[in-house]
């Protein structure tokens, strides 16, 4: 298994790595494996400049906050969210009271806010899973390599293509 940590900053993990270790790396591997099936990543992510801040302290966590509550509602497939209740809250582990998220759809757009619903009866927080920041990081590094692979090698494969305009 991968070892990650934060001053790895390119690091990679599969979905299917971070279920396979259980409660290694997130609280509920199955719920946030539903979760990450909603993101659609397209090419033009890749040219988003997010993915070149830092994602260390001293970057204030800034990418954890700029993926969640700026890219994920672009990314997001409305209809995988509402078939999961409409709502999931996700706490990012390690990086303090800044890592608590809900990703929620109102009016068929996804909207992420910072905090975490509350339980009416007892008045504490919900999450629906959890995860360690480096492996969030890693989880979303391999995304994206996987992404940037697929889409060099269409640009290859429609390079070496024969031309149709003759």
């Amino acid at each position: 298994m991968l070892m990650v940590d934060m001053r790895n900053h390119t690091a990679r993990i599969t979905m299917r790595e971070i279920a396979a270790a259980g409660r290694r790396y997130a609280s509920n591997p199955i719920a946030l494996a539903s979760f990450m099936a909603g993101v659609r990543l397209t090419p033009d992510v890749l040219l988003e400049g997010t993915w070149r801040n830092t994602a260390g302290a001293a970057g204030n966590f800034a990418f954890f906050r700029n993926l969640m509550l700026g890219l994920l509602p672009q990314l997001y497939d409305v209809r995988h969210l509402e078939a999961l209740g409409g709502r999931f809250a996700l706490r990012v582990t390690g990086i303090g009271r800044h890592g608590d998220f809900t990703t929620m759809a109102v009016n068929r757009r996804v909207v992420t806010q910072t905090g975490l619903p509350l339980d009416e009866a007892s008045g504490t927080a919900i999450a629906d899973a959890s995860i360690r920041a480096d492996a969030f990081l890693a989880l979303w590094n391999d995304m994206l390599a996987d992404l940037a692979e697929t889409t060099l090698a269409q640009i290859a494969a429609a390079r070496s293509a024969p031309s149709q305009t003759r």
